[in-house]
C-alpha cells in the first residue's frame, strides 16, 4: 500500500491565497443562498403535493387525468428529496463533535450526490458492513470529505462510469473507501495531489483534496490515494473507531 502524501503548509503565493479566500466566500454566500431557496421553494411545494394527493382522490384511477396527476406528483416528490437532501447537508453545523455513523454519513451524501447533475453521468454503488461503524467528529466536516471525494471520482469519469464506497473495519479502524473506474492518477500529479492549490481542472481551487486530508487528521485518521491502471483511483479515508464510554 502507498505511503500517505504529506499534507505541506500552503506555499507562498499571495494571488492563490487571494483566490481561495474569495472562492471561500463566494461559496459561503451561496450556500446561504441555497439554504433560503430550498426553504422558499419547500413551501408553495408542500401545497402543491397537498393538493395533487386531494385531486387524485376525486379522480378514477386509470384514467388519463389521474395519470397526468400522478406524473405531477412523482415530480414534486422528487424536487422535494432534493431540497431535503440540500438543506440536510447544508444545515449541520460544523463545530459540533459527537459520537456519528460513518455509514449515516456516507449514505447522506451519496444520496446528494444522486440528487445533482454530478450522479445523472455515473453508476455510484454503495457496500456497507452489517454491523454500524461509529466514529467520533463532525459529521459535516466528514461529508465534506465524502463530498469532495465523490464530486473528484466523477470529473474523473468524463465519459461514464462506475464509483463505488464501500465501508469496512480494520481492526480498531473504519475505513472507507470512494474507488472510480476512470484512468487512474497521472504519475505527474501524484506528489502534489494532496498539497493546497494544486489542481489540473479548470476553474479548480486545488482545496479539495487539501482540507480533506486535513479534516481526516483532525479526527486522528488519514487520507491516502492508491492508483492502478486497470482499477482507476480509489482514496482510502481511515478513522478511529469510538469505543462506548468506560
Amino acid at each position: 500500500m502507498s505511503e500517505p502524501a504529506a499534507a505541506l503548509p500552503l506555499p507562498e503565493s499571495s494571488n492563490s491565497e487571494r483566490e481561495a479566500l474569495l472562492e471561500a466566500g463566494r461559496l459561503t454566500g451561496l450556500g446561504e443562498l441555497v439554504r433560503g431557496a430550498a426553504h422558499e421553494i419547500n413551501n408553495p411545494l408542500f401545497g402543491m403535493l397537498g393538493l395533487v394527493e386531494l385531486l387524485l382522490r376525486e379522480i378514477e384511477s386509470g384514467t388519463k387525468a389521474h395519470e397526468r396527476l400522478s406524473l405531477i406528483q412523482q415530480s414534486g416528490l422528487e424536487i422535494k428529496r432534493i431540497t431535503h437532501s440540500l438543506l440536510g447537508f447544508a444545515r449541520v453545523d460544523t463545530e459540533v463533535t459527537e459520537v456519528v455513523s460513518l455509514q449515516e454519513v456516507a449514505e447522506k451524501t451519496v444520496e446528494l450526490v444522486r440528487c445533482t447533475s454530478a450522479g445523472k453521468s455515473i453508476e455510484l454503488r454503495e457496500h456497507y458492513p452489517n454491523e454500524p461503524l461509529q466514529v467520533r467528529g463532525s459529521s459535516a466536516r466528514l461529508s465534506q470529505v465524502f463530498l469532495s471525494l465523490l464530486v473528484n471520482a466523477q470529473q474523473a469519469l468524463p465519459a461514464g462510469g462506475s464509483v463505488t464506497v464501500q465501508l469496512e473495519q480494520d481492526a480498531d479502524w473504519a475505513v472507507a473507501r470512494v474507488t472510480d473506474t476512470g484512468e487512474g492518477i497521472d504519475s505527474d500529479v501524484r506528489s502534489s495531489l494532496f498539497e493546497p492549490f494544486a489542481t489540473t481542472k479548470a476553474g479548480g481551487t486545488g482545496l479539495g483534496l487539501a482540507a480533506s486530508l486535513e479534516i481526516a487528521r483532525g479526527h486522528g485518521g488519514d487520507l491516502i490515494a492508491l492508483t492502478s491502471a486497470s482499477a482507476g483511483a480509489s482514496f482510502v479515508l481511515r478513522l478511529p473507531i469510538a469505543r462506548p464510554a468506560q
